[in-house]
């Protein structure tokens, strides 16, 4: 899929039965979101798992024996060297997602989306974990690309 003068590519899986929120939902706020990174191309692979998988994603890969609400892993390093291209695959916990924003006013597709946000910028450079100005960074860029994308949906269906 295309806009903002560049090309984009997102797919949503949901392995939650019954589905927790919209994939369709889901996608279009990722896809509104890219243009604001910015990214001239990206190729995101979203699956909606529930709490067992990402637990035992994050047990493999980063050592913690418990859910998260979010991972990303990066694809390699592009062969052409592209700058802006956000690329790899989000797993998010739909139900750790879901029960850390009880209370927002959000629809249950932009509750998910503010955790998918913070794995895409984690594709697109964004870092925290070392805190400090990096970290603050980040989180000004997560809060401004939500409330800005979340906004545009209100005006249209999400509202």
């Amino acid at each position: 899929m295309s806009g903002g003068g560049g090309r984009y590519r997102v797919t949503v899986r949901q392995d939650v039965r019954p589905a927790p929120l919209s994939g369709k939902g889901l996608k279009e706020l990722c896809l509104k979101a890219l243009p604001l990174l910015p990214a001239t191309e990206a190729d995101l692979r979203i699956l909606v798992a529930g709490d067992a998988a990402i637990a035992r994603r994050n047990r493999e890969f980063l050592g913690r024996d418990r859910p998260t609400n979010v991972l990303s892993f990066p694809d390699e390093e592009d062969a052409k060297g592209r700058r802006f291209a956000v690329s790899g695959d989000i797993l998010v916990s739909a139900p750790t997602c879901l029960a850390q924003t009880e209370g927002w006013g959000e629809s249950p597709e932009a509750r998910v989306f503010f955790f998918v946000l913070h794995g895409m910028l984690h594709l697109a450079g964004y870092e925290h974990v070392t805190g400090g100005p990096e970290g603050r960074r980040m989180r000004r860029k997560e809060l401004q690309l939500f409330r800005r994308v979340v906004r545009e949906e209100r005006g249209g269906r999400l509202g």
